[in-house]
C-alpha cells in the first residue's frame, strides 16, 4: 500500500529562495530565517525524498537534475496556495481604483502587478491610464488617477521606487547610432529628452529627431528598423532591442527615478491594497 507524503511549503519556499539567490546565507537573509534554520530544512527535504537537490561541490550552489525538475514543481505549488489563501482570506473588496503609469515603465513590473492584484482581489476593478509624466501628475492634482507611477529626473514628491541610469538602445546589431546627425526616437513630451538632448549638445554631437509621434508603437518600429536611436530605463529596455556599446562615443546619460504618489492620508483601503502590490514589485 502507497503511503501519501506531502511536501512542507515553509521548506518549498526555502527552497526556490535557495535556488534563485545562489546561496543559503541571501536566502535566510531575504526569508528573515537564520542560515542554520534553512539549512536544516533543505537537509530534512532532502532525507524525505533521499536525494540530493544541490550540488555542493562549487562555490554558488547549483540544483542537481532532481533539484531542477523539484524546483519547477515548488514554484507551482507555492503559487497554487498563495491564489488559493488570498482568495479564501482577501476581504470581500469591491470598487474601482485607478492607476496611471507611463507606458516606458509598464514592463516589466505592471503586468505582473495586476495580475497578482486582480487574484487576489477578482471583485475590484483596475482602470489604467498610459500617459506622460506630466499629464499624470496633473490628473492625480485634480483627483482623476488614485494612484501614478512617474519618471523623474528629481521628484518633487511621491514614494521613489527605484533609481536608474538611462541608457541608449537601439536595434539588434543595428548601426544607427553611428550616423551623423545622430538619429533620436523620442514620442512628443517624453521626460527623457530634454536631458539627452543637453547631453548630446555638451558634446558637440548633432543630432536629428526623427519621430513625431505620441504613439510608443511608432517609435518602436523605427528603432527596430535602425533608422534612429533611443534613451530608455535600463531595467525597460525592450525585448527586441539591445543596449548599444558605444565605447564612450556617445555621452553618459543621467539617473531618472521611478516614483509613486497616492494619497497617503484619507486613502481608501482599494488604493492601499495595490500600492503595497506596486511597492514589492519594485522592492
Amino acid at each position: 500500500m502507497n503511503v501519501t507524503r506531502n511536501f512542507d511549503l515553509a521548506t518549498l519556499r526555502s527552497f526556490v529562495q535557495i535556488a534563485d539567490a545562489g546561496s543559503m546565507s541571501k536566502a535566510a537573509s531575504r526569508l528573515h530565517l537564520t542560515q542554520s534554520a534553512i539549512s536544516m530544512q533543505i537537509k530534512r527535504l532532502e532525507a524525505s525524498i533521499e536525494q540530493q537537490i544541490f550540488d555542493r561541490s562549487t562555490q554558488r550552489l547549483s540544483l542537481t537534475p532532481i533539484g531542477e525538475q523539484l524546483l519547477q514543481f515548488a514554484k507551482q505549488l507555492i503559487a497554487l496556495n498563495d491564489e488559493a489563501w488570498g482568495r479564501i482570506t482577501a476581504p470581500d473588496y469591491e470598487g474601482t481604483v485607478r492607476l496611471g503609469v507611463p507606458s516606458d515603465i509598464i514592463t516589466p513590473y505592471i503586468p505582473r502587478v495586476l495580475n497578482l492584484f486582480t487574484r487576489d482581489y477578482p471583485k475590484v476593478q483596475v482602470q489604467l491610464t498610459s500617459d506622460l509624466t506630466i499629464n499624470l501628475k496633473e490628473q492625480f492634482r485634480d483627483n482623476l488617477q488614485d494612484i501614478i507611477l512617474t519618471t523623474e529626473l528629481k521628484p518633487d514628491g511621491g514614494k521613489i521606487l527605484s533609481t536608474q541610469s538611462l541608457i541608449w538602445y537601439g536595434a539588434e546589431n543595428g548601426c544607427a547610432w553611428k550616423k551623423q546627425p545622430l538619429p533620436l526616437g523620442f514620442n512628443k513630451g517624453c521626460t527623457f529628452r530634454i536631458p539627452t538632448t543637453d547631453a548630446l549638445d555638451q558634446a558637440g554631437i548633432d543630432w536629428v529627431n526623427v519621430v513625431f509621434t505620441v504613439d510608443d508603437p511608432a517609435k518602436h518600429a523605427m528603432i527596430r528598423a535602425d533608422l534612429c536611436i533611443g534613451v530608455c530605463m535600463e531595467q525597460t529596455l525592450e525585448k527586441d532591442c539591445q543596449a548599444i556599446l558605444h565605447n564612450g562615443v556617445l555621452p553618459e546619460l543621467p539617473e531618472f527615478s521611478i516614483a509613486m504618489y497616492y494619497q497617503a492620508v484619507g486613502q481608501d483601503r482599494l488604493s492601499a491594497a495595490l500600492v503595497a502590490y506596486i511597492e514589492q514589485a519594485f522592492a
